[in-house]
């Protein structure tokens, strides 16, 4: 039984990429979660977005409204999920709750959330709160420095693979995450607000989910919280761990490995912390672009379809990573 997620150490991959690569692979295989620690990320830049995450969730809930979230995914999402959505068809708003896990949960999630969607070309997917549009550039060096580090850890992802050279090699991945194309990456600012135990009655706070994409990047900051599902069947616990970054698999790399990469279901789960302090984190979707085939990865690793295998790899469809973010969005908010 696993019992811990892995830290793996990245200070040396420039000089012993494979050692790295096995430690990851062998994370992907099992749990598909990790840490890593020595990533490069500035700790004065992951500081600096907590505090401007900060000053955004406590502006009032009528300035926060004029940024809503709607099906492009970029922009505000208010506590407990509930989400205004332009019915374009019959020209009227209309209010929906959605939850992360609708099965299980009979209120929407308890949190606020803000998604920043790349900065193509140095320009904002949409125009920006006040507060965010002043700090523009320093958001977007944030969201690209992120994607860099991301694609350091593709890198160690294509090596453990051992793509061919003549395939791509090492940049296999890297290649189809260019950060200045379209494609379904975001860059979230999350608020779980203290106290709320009177009003919301449930034991978890984000509903029991796995992430679309290739991988998230999730930086959390004084609060713990979250739980990931071990070995499919146990709960455990994903501790703060000083300067480090959690990193998990997405679904999308768990199809494109036939499920040698597991996609792990992880939730957030009331803490007695949480009757005094916020929690704060901020997760960076990963995700290719919008127009990549998700063709079978050229790795001898990467094992043939099979009866266990999920989703599009089973059925043999050869989509875009654009279809496949569009049908997941879909199925969870019923757009």
């Amino acid at each position: 039984m696993i019992d811990q997620i892995p830290v793996i150490d990245f200070s040396n991959f420039d000089t012993n990429p494979k050692e790295v690569a096995a430690n990851v692979l062998n994370a992907c295989k099992t749990i598909g979660f990790f840490y890593i620690i020595n990533h490069g990320l500035p700790k004065d830049q992951i500081d600096h977005s907590f505090e401007l995450a900060k000053e955004f969730f406590d502006l009032s809930s009528e300035e926060k409204h004029k940024y809503l979230i709607q099906e492009d995914n970029h922009g505000y999402s208010e506590l407990y999920q509930e989400t205004v959505l332009e019915d374009s068809i019959n020209n009227h708003v209309m209010k929906k709750k959605t939850s992360l896990d609708p099965e299980n949960q009979k209120q929407g999630d308890h949190k606020e959330g803000f998604n920043f969607r790349n900065f193509i070309n140095g320009k904002p997917y949409a125009p920006l709160p006040p507060i965010f549009e002043k700090e523009q550039s320093f958001i977007e060096e944030f969201s690209r420095a992120c994607h860099g580090t991301a694609m350091r850890i593709l890198q160690a992802f294509a090596i453990a693979l051992e793509i061919p050279e003549e395939e791509g090699g090492a940049k296999w991945f890297s290649d189809r995450h260019t950060y200045d194309r379209q494609s379904g990456e975001v860059l979230r600012f999350l608020k779980y607000p203290r106290g709320g135990e009177s009003t919301y009655k449930e034991t978890v706070r984000a509903g029991a989910h796995s992430d679309y994409g290739s991988i998230t990047l999730l930086f959390q900051k004084d609060v713990p919280g979250l739980e990931v599902k071990a070995s499919r069947t146990e709960w455990i616990s994903a501790p703060l761990i000083e300067n480090s970054i959690l990193v998990n698999v997405g679904d999308q790399l768990q199809e494109w490995t036939n499920g040698l990469f597991k996609s792990t279901l992880h939730r957030v789960t009331f803490l007695p912390e949480h009757a005094h302090v916020d929690r704060y984190s901020m997760p960076v979707f990963i995700h290719p672009e919008d127009d990549t085939l998700l063709s079978p990865i050229p790795s001898s690793i990467v094992p043939p379809p099979s009866e266990s295998t999920q989703g599009v790899a089973k059925s043999g469809e050869i989509i875009t990573a654009g279809e496949h973010l569009r049908r997941r969005l879909n199925a969870t908010y019923k757009y």
